[in-house]
Parts: structure tokens; sequence; C-alpha cells
């Protein structure tokens, strides 16, 4: 238990704590803090709102093994065009894979692959569109282009509205054939 005297001294501060106290309202209440005290900003997601279908594809300068290769499976739900107004066939509502760069590239190629005839979109992060529909004298579409740090949306599509097709998507720094990358199992 706390005994207060009586004596000038103490009075004078209860005095002075209740003159404080009551000189804060409630705007002075919720005062923001200096932004160096301030709990730091959630750093927001880049895939956010770009989602995609089958995982993120992180890669680095001197990545191996070469070609990376992932899978899956093209659908035809909606225009390519949509992306670009030069790119043919349909694609998905989100991108297939996403590419996590964290080293530019110079060069890089991105092929498709695919038992039926499939084609490659791809927006980069700086919002430029790449599209190829057959690489001269075949039917894999293949894009070979910088590409720079960032995420690059890309997307395997079909010829026709509905469709589907599985694929075989590559990833390499050298030059190399669409028959380094093995076509997908019959169903």
């Amino acid at each position: 238990m706390i005994t207060w005297s009586k004596s000038p001294a103490n009075w004078r501060l209860a005095a002075a704590l209740l003159v404080a106290m009551g000189a804060c309202t409630e705007k002075d209440a919720v005062r923001e803090l200096p932004e160096d005290l301030r709990e730091p900003a959630e750093t927001p997601d880049p895939y956010e709102r770009s989602p995609s279908r089958f995982g993120i594809v992180p890669l680095h300068a001197g990545f191996t093994p070469d070609p990376r290769v992932v899978g899956g499976t093209a659908l035809g739900e909606g225009p390519a065009k949509s992306i670009h107004r030069k790119c043919k066939g349909w694609i998905s509502e989100t991108p297939d894979y996403l590419l996590d760069a964290d080293t530019a590239f110079f060069q890089l190629h991105v092929l498709g692959r695919s038992r039926s005839d499939v084609l490659l979109v791809v927006r980069k992060p700086d919002g430029s569109v790449l599209c190829n529909d057959n690489r001269q004298g075949t039917k894999d579409p293949m894009i070979r282009s910088d590409f720079p740090i960032g995420t690059t949306q890309i997307w395997v599509g079909v010829k026709e509205e509905g469709a589907t097709a599985d694929y075989r998507l590559g990833f390499s720094e050298m030059k190399w054939k669409s028959s380094s990358i093995p076509l997908p199992d019959v169903d």
C-alpha cells in the first residue's frame, strides 16, 4: 500500500499528473509512431496478382541441369491475344509457370515440346510480350531472348479454344535442339 504524505511536493506532483492526463485527448492517444519506429511494411508478393498453375521456376546464370525441364497441360481457356494483339491461339487464364530470375540472362532459350501443336506466350517483368507458334521447320515453339532480373510469366497454349495438350517446357542458356526436351508420356 502506498501512503501519501501531505507534503507540498507530492501535491504538486499529483496535480501535474492530473493536468497531463487531462490534456490528453483521444486524438492525442492515437498518434502514429515516427517512421523509424514503425513495424517494417510487409513486402508485396510479386506473385500475388499473377499466380501460376504449375509453380515457379527459379533460375540464375549458370544453372544446372541445363536444360531445366518442367511439364504441364496447356488449356485453351482464353485468347492469347488478350496478352498481346499479335499472339495467336488459346491459353489458360493464369500463367502456367513463373520464371523467377535472380540474375539477368543473355539469350535464354525457352522451348515448348508436345505431341500436339502448342504455342508460347511470355510476358517479361517490364511488360513486354513475346509469342511463338512454331520454330522454323518444327511444330515446337521456341523463344530466345534476353531476360532481366525479375518474374516472367509463361503460358503454353493450344491452337483451338477448349483444347488441351500435355507438354514439356525447357529452359537453357545453350543452343539446343527440341529433341533435347523429352516428349510428354502418352496417356
